[in-house]
């Protein structure tokens, strides 16, 4: 299997609404409908700092195979922007042959293009499967993450 990772692009909606969708269900989470099309229409905003990328077997270009978001931000500790990875998602019939790192590789080489030095992500602590991945094309921090509790 030969992966290409490309820019999203406005006919690939169906597939990457699928993708998406099973990336929700293995997370266990549910989205409203709002979030997903603003979602989507940020990918194609130029004043966004929102980005997508897809990936596809050569073999079959007009299926894909997994995805990855991205976001540019700023940082008190940086000079640059750093990217957060937001969603990396692959489709579990093909996992394990390269795609996920290919789609990690992508937004590093966005990185390098737009000369950023930093580029993180979080995982779930149960999602070990991805972290045998991660340990491999990057380097586990200290950082504890908290957030807000949800507003009653």
């Amino acid at each position: 299997m030969t992966v290409t990772i490309r820019p999203i692009e406005q006919s690939d909606k169906s597939q990457y609404s699928s993708l998406f969708a099973a990336y929700l269900v293995f997370y266990k989470a549910q989205l409203p409908e709002k979030i997903l099309e603003k979602t989507w229409e940020r990918f194609f905003d130029d004043k966004e700092p929102v980005y997508a990328a897809v990936a596809f077997d050569d073999e079959s270009p007009e299926k894909l195979i997994g995805f990855v978001t991205y976001v540019f931000h700023r940082s008190t500790w940086q000079y640059n922007d750093v990217i957060y990875l937001h969603d990396l998602f692959v489709d579990p019939e093909v996992r394990s042959r390269g795609t996920g790192r290919k789609l990690i590789e992508y937004v590093y080489g966005e990185a390098d293009k737009h000369e950023v030095a930093k580029v993180y992500w979080h995982t779930q602590i149960f999602n070990h499967r991805a972290q045998l991945l991660y340990t491999k094309v990057g380097v586990r921090d200290d950082f504890v993450s908290y957030q807000r509790p949800a507003k009653k």
